[in-house]
Parts: C-alpha cells; structure tokens; sequence
C-alpha cells in the first residue's frame, strides 16, 4: 500500500432503515477520505449519524451502499475473522459509553486488546501501564471500574484504545465526561501520538476546542459531510 495512500477511506457510503414501513436515510453518498496521521473531528446535531457513520468506519454496522477501506482493504469483503483481525491490529475505539469490563482491573481492562493479540501478559500490562500513567491514572491501575468516577472510566476507555498504537482511532465524544484539565491532558496525548507514531483520528465532538485542534473539521449534514471553517466557534 503506498504510504500516500488514505488509512481510512469511504466511497458513496449510504444508510437508511425502515421506521414503520418507510425507509429513512441517515447518511446520503457520503464521502470521507482520511489520510495517515491526519486528525478529523466530525460536528453535527443529535439524531444527524455521526455514531452510524463512526460503527461503519469500524467495521461495526453495515452500509446500506457505499464501501468503507481501512488501509485499502475493504470491510464488506472480509470475513468475520478477518474483521476481527483488522480492529484489533489497525483501529481503536472510544465510545460514548466507556464498555469496560467490570470484573477487571483498568490495567487489566486497557491490556486485553494486547493479550488478545496474543501478546505475552507481562509485557501487556507494563504497555497498559505505561499509557494509564500518561492520562494521569497511574494510582487507580489496580481498581475496577466501579471504583472509578465517570471520568476516570472514559480515561480508561481512551488508553484502552490507544495502547496498540493503531492506524486510526474511532472516538465518540471522548472528552464528553472529563473536567477541564483531564480533557486538555487528552488533547496532549492525541496530539503525542499523532507526532510520534501513524495514527489518525476520527473524532464525533460537541467541544469546539477539541475540534479546532484536528486538522480537518467537517458537519455531518443531511446524510453528507461539509468542511467548516476550524475558526468558527
């Protein structure tokens, strides 16, 4: 794949559902190319798609029409496995709901993906380690999530993603339920590892001054994306 070539790719991408016998559109042809390190934050009223447009970049909900590439590969033509394979090795996730995994400690939590991999555990957790102490959780490795405030869970939730250091990372929201310091703290380790390493962001925020620190700040609007202007707050 040549490294000009985008990470993320979608073509005439569509979505509709049937809503009591009539078919809705949520997203309309839409078109979106991400290249490698580049960071996108998408803005858009409630109800517009972004998380349907954010699960099918990953892999996780289907198009009605339209296809999605994550480095060149097509995500409708792999098979489950393969799909599996490809989010755990090119794309992490944030949701607007953290998905942790209550019996298991953060650290824990954040190395799955690692151990999942196949990677041998003590080499998982010092990476978990490693990456909870930069979003300023190094004292809270060893708690559940029902020890930690909400927060601290969407902390988690976030190094979780990043610890693989994947091609592009799908975030919904991901300074939503932080207080001013921890999402500036974010902003930092997003930007950190856009510099040092490959990864891209596809970021869904309502926070203009997250959004103003991304390369690119597109709307979802009727079904499309339009570029807006990153000064416009």
């Amino acid at each position: 794949m040549s490294s000009n070539s985008p990470v993320l790719l979608c073509r005439s991408l569509s979505k509709s559902y049937t809503d009591g016998g009539v078919s809705v559109d949520v997203l309309s042809g839409l078109e979106l190319s991400v290249a490698a390190r580049e960071k996108v934050a998408i803005l858009g009223v409630s109800g517009s798609g972004k998380t349907t447009l954010l699960n099918m970049l990953g892999g996780l909900d289907k198009p009605t029409s339209g296809e999605v590439l994550v480095q060149g590969k097509n995500l409708a033509t792999l098979k489950e496995s393969e799909l599996d394979q490809l989010r755990n090795t090119q794309l992490g996730f944030v949701y607007q709901f953290h998905h942790l995994l209550k019996e298991f400690s953060a650290q824990e939590n954040v190395a799955m993906p690692l151990l999942i991999r196949g990677m041998e555990k003590k080499t998982a957790m010092k990476h978990a380690a490693d990456i909870l102490s930069k979003v300023h959780l190094a004292q809270r490795m060893t708690h559940i999530p029902a020890q930690l405030s909400g927060g601290e869970r969407q902390r988690v939730a976030i190094a979780r993603a990043m610890v693989t250091q994947p091609v592009c990372v799908l975030m919904d929201e991901p300074t939503g339920n932080l207080d001013p310091y921890t999402g500036e703290a974010i902003q930092k380790l997003i930007h950190t590892l856009n510099e040092v390493g490959n990864t891209s962001f596809v970021l869904v925020t309502h926070d203009l001054s997250l959004a103003n620190q991304m390369h690119r700040v597109l709307k979802l609007e009727q079904g499309k994306l339009q570029d807006v202007i990153k000064s416009e707050e």
